[in-house]
C-alpha cells in the first residue's frame, strides 16, 4: 500500500514568531481531562478541543474563526481529508497539559492526546485568543494516519505465514503429521481499549479435497496493541493431520473489533517417511 502523505508539519508560529519546534518528550496521559470544548475550564484547552473538532470535520469556517489567518490558508483539502480520517477513526480526545512557556502575546503549551485508539503529542502556540501554529508527534502520528486509512480501506491481511519446529524454526514444510505447529504475522487489525480481539477457524482437506481436519471452536485471541500504535501481531497455533499425503490448510482470520474477515490456504505435503 502506498503510504499517504503526511500533513505537513504547521508552522506559521516559528515563521511569525521566530519560535523553533523541538521534539516531544511527552510521559504517559493522565485520564480525566478535558474531552469537549463546553468541558474545558481553561481557554488554552477549549482552543485545543475546538481545533481537533474542526480538523475532524474539515471545517473551514470553525477553522478560520480559531486560527490566524496564514495558519488556516497552509491546510490544503488534502490535509484536511488526512486529518479528518484519522481523528474520526482516533475516537474522543482527552488532554493531558505537559507543559508551557511562555511567548509574546500568548502561550506554547504542549498536551498528551489521548484518544479511544491511541495517543498523540500535540504542541500548541496561541497568540491573542488565535491558534498561531500546532504540530503533532511526528512518529506516533504517522503511525497513526497509517492505521486509520487500513481501518477505511479493510485491509486485514496476512503479513508471513510459517510452519515452525518444536524450537519455533521455520520450517518449509510441517514433518509430524500428528504434531503441525503454525507461526503468522496479521496487519491491519483494530483494536479497542489497545487490545487486538481475533478469531481463527482452521480446517485441512486432503488433496480430493476431503476435509480431514476441522477443530471444533475456533480459537479466540486477545492480545496487546503494541506501544508503537502498530496494527498486527503474531499469533501461533497447532493442528494435526492423519497421516503423509498432500494437504491443505484453509483458515478463516476473523477481527472482531473491526468486523473484517479474511481466508489464507497453505498447500503442504507430509512426505512417507514421517512418523
Amino acid at each position: 500500500m502506498r503510504r499517504p502523505p503526511l500533513p505537513p508539519r504547521l508552522s506559521t508560529f516559528a515563521l511569525c514568531l521566530g519560535l523553533s519546534l523541538s521534539a516531544l518528550s511527552l510521559s504517559a496521559c493522565e485520564k480525566g481531562g478535558s474531552a469537549t470544548p463546553e468541558d474545558a475550564q481553561d481557554p488554552i484547552d477549549g482552543l485545543a478541543l475546538a481545533l481537533l473538532d474542526a480538523l475532524e470535520d474539515s471545517d473551514r469556517d470553525a477553522l478560520a474563526d480559531l486560527c490566524a489567518a496564514k495558519l488556516a490558508g497552509e491546510l490544503g483539502e488534502r490535509d484536511l481529508s488526512v486529518f479528518a480520517r484519522t481523528l474520526h477513526w482516533l475516537g474522543r480526545p482527552t488532554l493531558s497539559a505537559e507543559d508551557e512557556e511562555a511567548v509574546v502575546g500568548g502561550v506554547n503549551r504542549r498536551y498528551t492526546v489521548a484518544f479511544e485508539h491511541g495517543e498523540v503529542g500535540l504542541e500548541l502556540t496561541v497568540v491573542d485568543g488565535k491558534v498561531e501554529g500546532f504540530s503533532l508527534e511526528e512518529a506516533r502520528w504517522e503511525a497513526l494516519v497509517e492505521r486509520a486509512l487500513e481501518v477505511d480501506t479493510g485491509s486485514l491481511r496476512m503479513a508471513s505465514f510459517h510452519f515452525v519446529g518444536a524450537e519455533g524454526e521455520p520450517l518449509e514444510a510441517p514433518t509430524d503429521p500428528g504434531q503441525i505447529a503454525y507461526s503468522l504475522s496479521l496487519e491491519g487489525l483494530d483494536s479497542q481499549l489497545r487490545e487486538h480481539h481475533v478469531t481463527i477457524d482452521k480446517s485441512v482437506v486432503d488433496a480430493e479435497g476431503r476435509e480431514v481436519y476441522r477443530q471444533r471452536e475456533p480459537d479466540e485471541i486477545r492480545f496487546p496493541q503494541a506501544e508503537s500504535g502498530s496494527a498486527g501481531g503474531r499469533i501461533t497455533g497447532e493442528l494435526g493431520v492423519p497421516g503423509p499425503g498432500s494437504y491443505t490448510l484453509k483458515l478463516k482470520i476473523v477481527d472482531l473489533v473491526a468486523g473484517q474477515d479474511m481466508t489464507h490456504e497453505v498447500a503442504f505435503e507430509i512426505g512417507a517417511g514421517a512418523p
